[in-house]
């Protein structure tokens, strides 16, 4: 862990954001260093990652402690969710981000987080980049919910593919897709 602590620290950049090659690099691992530290399930890990999502001045580092975040049952996750939902909510393409994050969320809730998202005002089913986000990000993203024993996860998929089939079916297709890997 405390190589992990040097590593991220020494990716750590004070300098301005910059889209070059190596300033890329070293947010990835930075942000790799991140995701690691925070599996520990050690609190100050998890408020480091609080930190660089509260302070970060880009979209890469910001969503990466976001995602690290929404692995975790915490209230940071929550608050971290919350705030970037007032953040962007005028921003339909980052708000796209914010549906599939939490579509992704590895816990048995999440087939009821995503049923609620469903009913959230930014939600569309006349919207192809949102399904894509929350049901195509579910289904295809998050293989040990949409893949419950109890058929629920594949129940949805089925409800929302045949409420779209008339009205817009390229859509309705392309979550289907998820399914061309069931005999994984």
């Amino acid at each position: 862990k405390d190589k992990l602590d040097a590593r991220y620290r020494k990716l750590t950049s004070y300098r301005p954001y910059s889209p070059d090659a190596n300033s890329a690099g070293q947010r990835a691992l930075r942000n790799i260093c991140l995701d690691l530290l925070a599996a520990t399930e050690d609190k100050a890990e998890l408020r480091r990652a609080l930190t660089q999502f509260e302070e970060a001045d880009n979209m890469t580092d910001r969503m990466a402690a976001l995602g690290v975040l929404s692995q975790h049952a915490t209230p940071e996750r929550e608050q971290a969710l919350d705030a970037f939902e007032q953040r962007y909510r005028n921003d339909p393409l980052v708000l796209d981000k914010w549906f599939a994050v939490q579509a992704r969320i590895p816990e048995a809730a999440t087939l009821e987080r995503v049923q609620k998202l469903m009913k959230h005002p930014a939600f569309s089913m006349t919207n192809p980049n949102r399904l894509r986000s929350l049901i195509g990000v579910f289904a295809a993203g998050n293989p040990s919910q949409f893949n419950r024993p109890d058929g629920k996860g594949y129940a949805l998929l089925a409800d929302t593919v045949l409420g779209l089939d008339s009205k817009n079916p390229q859509v309705a297709a392309r979550l289907l897709s998820s399914l061309k890997s069931w005999r994984m």
